[in-house]
């Protein structure tokens, strides 16, 4: 049976009553048709769910549990010219269970004009829809930072094998690719495909295969 999940990051395990906002209970009660004294769980994004029942303007928490990541990625992904594809990976990379994501520019990139609070929003409906206890650390960056991020995936690199392969930090290429100075920056090179995939494509495939 489904129950449906609040992102709260401020619930922690003192508390044992939790008040929802109104725009919370309105999708609650009208979007979701939950009803007084139904399941609800909340997500503080820090490994912990709390399990409770909606009362009225809020909810009392009668139990917790609380999750270990198993593996800590972090991904730097570019913008997408198309606003839905770009909305579409980053909720597919919190439903996986990105420990960071870091969102930016390349020389090829064709869009920066989203915000911060977009893709926050973004996210959170990411994790209120896949019931996730995890919310991943978002930074909007100029630039790739090659210290962390000195992996990337491009299909000139070798087939990637997460078995063999250590490394926990990876870029993902723009709609445009790489360019050769992008690409001479980074040490290591990976691909997941003999053929060309989309940005979304590769962002989600390639953090399903590090997971």
């Amino acid at each position: 049976m489904f129950t449906p999940t609040i992102f709260l990051p401020e619930v922690d395990s003192n508390k044992k009553k939790v008040s929802i906002d109104d725009s919370k209970i309105h999708h609650l009660k009208n979007v979701l048709r939950v009803k007084d004294f139904d399941s609800v769980n909340i997500s503080n994004g820090v490994g912990e769910l709390y399990l409770g029942r909606l009362v009225k303007n809020h909810v009392e928490i009668n139990s917790q549990k609380k999750y270990s990541r198993k593996n800590e990625i972090s991904l730097f992904v570019p913008y997408l010219r198309e606003k839905n594809r770009f909305r579409f990976m980053i909720e597919k990379l919190v439903e996986l269970n990105v420990c960071r994501l870091f969102i930016g520019k390349t020389q090829n990139t064709q869009n920066t004009k989203f915000d911060i609070k977009k893709i926050h929003n973004w996210a959170v409906s990411a994790v209120e829809q896949s019931g996730t206890p995890f919310f991943p650390k978002i930074e909007i960056t100029d630039s790739i930072n090659y210290t962390i991020f000195n992996s990337c995936f491009d299909i000139s690199g070798d087939t990637f094998d997460k078995e063999k392969t250590n490394v926990k930090a990876f870029a993902i290429g723009p709609e445009g690719g790489w360019t050769n100075d992008e690409l001479s920056n980074f040490q290591h090179k990976y691909k997941i495909s003999d053929f060309t995939l989309r940005t979304d494509t590769a962002a989600i495939s390639a953090l399903s295969l590090m997971m």
